[in-house]
């Protein structure tokens, strides 16, 4: 093979590396959006007796973040009595060193109508550079974040029962039903992305 031959085929080699390694990387920029349905049980009575209540952990996406929901039932600060307060708290997970950080998104929030899919309450709670550094950063000791990031009035607890005007009703035999669905702005570090 001549010399000029060889350098075309090393820079068409070249560009066929750097197109693969440009398509690696923009997969793993993409903002994900993933959504997760938690079902929330004898509401009434973690009601009455001042209770929070913890959906199970969850991931982002795939080797993405971990998450918790928290709802206090009876309401918390300011929603004290009246409302629900929902709230985002940040789980160490398995894959934060491959993640940068602080987590940077938004969290959309929604307390299902069990009567039909339409007139959910809905919330967005954004991560972004104004939330305060805690309620975004790593979790690196204990268990979950110290700080949430939420709504103290995400719902008034006389808007759980049922409206004939709306048909809707979210409070139905006793549960709530939430969805939650992230949208990752922050990136992978894809110099050690697992593939």
């Amino acid at each position: 093979m001549k010399r000029e031959e060889k350098e075309e085929h090393s820079r068409e080699s070249v560009e066929e590396h750097l197109q693969l390694a440009v398509r690696r990387i923009e997969k793993l920029e993409l903002k994900t959006i993933n959504s997760k349905v938690f079902r929330l049980t004898e509401f009434l009575q973690k009601k009455t007796q001042n209770k929070f209540w913890n959906s199970s952990d969850f991931y982002t996406s795939p080797r993405g973040y971990r998450m918790r929901l928290r709802v206090e039932c009876s309401g918390f600060g300011d929603g004290k009595g009246h409302y629900i307060s929902c709230y985002i708290y940040l789980v160490p997970g398995e894959y934060d060193d491959t993640l940068e950080w602080p987590f940077y998104g938004d969290v959309t929030l929604e307390l299902l109508n069990q009567l039909e899919d339409k007139n959910h309450r809905k919330g967005v709670i954004c991560y972004n550079e104004s939330t305060p550094g805690p309620g975004k950063e790593r979790v690196t000791r204990g268990e979950v974040s110290k700080h949430g990031w939420g709504y103290s009035k995400f719902i008034p607890h006389a808007a759980l029962r049922y409206n004939p005007f709306t048909n809707c009703q979210h409070l139905k035999n006793d549960s709530l039903y939430f969805r939650v669905s992230v949208k990752v702005t922050s990136k992978t570090k894809p110099w050690l992305a697992l593939t």
